[in-house]
């Protein structure tokens, strides 16, 4: 079963994340826009997509980590200094991305919305 973790904002991520490199597993990271308190991300990618990553997370290997981090509020994700666009891990550009941590595999924006390349980012192993 994946391990699913929801974390928000950059400093949760990058503390979450340096637990995890530990445990010698897959962590895939979904990152995406922050939502209201109704749930509704104001990114419209970022809501289309993640039923999609979400049903294909039954294609992750066994106790792999799933990371889904809330990037916060469109201004902040829009600020060329939000560390998210910043930090050499991440280099996000778009939302939503999905990554493999520390691969060159990463899928970002309408891509996320494609079931068959979602499933291949889970499925394919080094």
């Amino acid at each position: 079963m994946v391990l699913q973790h929801n974390v928000k904002g950059y400093e949760e991520f990058t503390k979450l994340v340096d637990e995890l490199e530990g445990s010698g597993q897959p962590i895939h990271v979904l990152f995406s826009g922050g939502k209201d308190e109704n749930g509704a991300s104001w990114c419209p990618y970022c809501v289309k997509a993640e039923p999609v990553i979400h049903d294909a997370l039954s294609k992750a290997p066994e106790k792999s980590h799933f990371v889904h981090v809330d990037v916060g509020e469109r201004a902040y994700w829009k600020d060329l200094s939000c560390p998210f666009r910043r930090d050499p891990n991440t280099h996000l550009v778009f939302l939503p991305t999905l990554l493999r941590w520390k691969s060159p595999q990463r899928l970002d924006g309408e891509r996320c919305s494609n079931k068959e390349l979602v499933e291949m980012m889970f499925e394919d192993e080094e």
